[in-house]
């Protein structure tokens, strides 16, 4: 899974460990980042974002929906994950289905999947279609 803000673009960045003596190894500075559900109240709508904690706090401060204005203004238009709200309601419904393996040599084996039953009504799409 990448770290990489859906919303800003912010990512790793790359950076010596100095010691005491002087030496230098190379470490990764990671972006501070969550998967958070947002409702958006213009539109209506649930998005599921991974976002910068730096991100919140200025989608907090200018709002939802101007952030995302400004975002898309600035030509940072990514693909996100929009929840209608009958698939929200719909995701404590779960499914389960067995699977049957059959191997060269005619052993077979059996395994569990889970399949939630909505995750067809989630859909990706462009985040400038869902803030007009």
């Amino acid at each position: 899974m990448s770290r990489i803000c859906q919303l800003t673009g912010k990512k790793a960045m790359v950076g010596n460990n100095v010691s005491h003596s002087n030496r230098k190894t190379r470490r990764r500075f990671n972006a501070n980042i969550k998967t958070k559900r947002i409702f958006v109240p213009e539109s209506n709508v649930w998005i599921k974002v991974k976002v910068s904690m730096r991100a919140l706090r200025t989608m907090n401060k200018l709002g939802v929906y101007n952030f995302l204005k400004r975002q898309i203004a600035k030509g940072y238009d990514p693909f996100i994950w929009v929840e209608d709200p009958k698939a929200a309601e719909k995701s404590n419904e779960r499914g389960y289905r067995r699977l049957e393996h059959t191997d060269a040599q005619g052993n077979k084996s059996y395994s569990i999947t889970f399949e939630p039953e909505a995750a067809d009504n989630n859909r990706k799409v462009r985040l400038s279609s869902v803030i007009k």
